[in-house]
């Protein structure tokens, strides 16, 4: 094992044992928001819905969906089955980091234009590429009020041939 290897356990296995494992979100605890952000596949903004549901104070599942525009001629839609293990990180219980991992649908569309129609429109082709991924990836959630948090979330996609990084900032109402 080499030593940056080495020098990274080290790390992880420290900061699980002195960041307490407690977080804002108790069980039963559920939350619904939105989010926005960027996508480096296509180069492009990214919009989306995420619902979170605490079955523990140290599991939290959070389905979504989200858009990538199109751009460079590639946009996709994005089903996501996270889970984020929360960590706090002040006294307050108020700023909280996570890890996430979680399954992931992918659709991509790459359009091309092929030659003009009789009509002289240009006609737009479509493929499009449909895989299950996994995502992986850091959190961090700011609880503004008891009933509102924000959020920023960096991940990687990684399908089979339309892997990216993801980066969003989101808002999400806490009930």
């Amino acid at each position: 094992m080499s030593m940056a290897k080495r020098i990274i356990l080290l790390l992880l296995i420290v900061v699980s044992v002195v960041i307490p494992a407690s977080a804002q979100m108790e069980k039963g605890m559920k939350s619904l928001g939105v989010k926005a952000g960027y996508a480096t596949i296509n180069r492009s903004g990214i919009a989306g819905l995420q619902f979170e549901y605490a079955f523990s104070r140290h599991f939290v599942l959070a389905p979504g969906i989200d858009y990538v525009f199109r751009n460079d001629n590639l946009d996709g839609m994005l089903f996501n089955l996270d889970y984020h293990g929360p960590w706090t990180i002040d006294k307050s219980g108020r700023l909280n980091v996570y890890h996430i991992l979680g399954i992931n649908y992918g659709s991509w569309s790459t359009h091309a234009m092929s030659s003009e129609t009789a009509d002289g429109n240009d006609d737009d082709v479509t493929t499009r590429y449909s895989h299950v991924g996994i995502d992986f990836g850091l959190g961090l959630s700011y609880f503004v009020k008891p009933t509102m948090k924000l959020t920023f979330e960096g991940k990687f996609n990684w399908l089979k041939h339309h892997n990216t990084g993801l980066f969003y900032l989101g808002v999400a109402y806490v009930f």
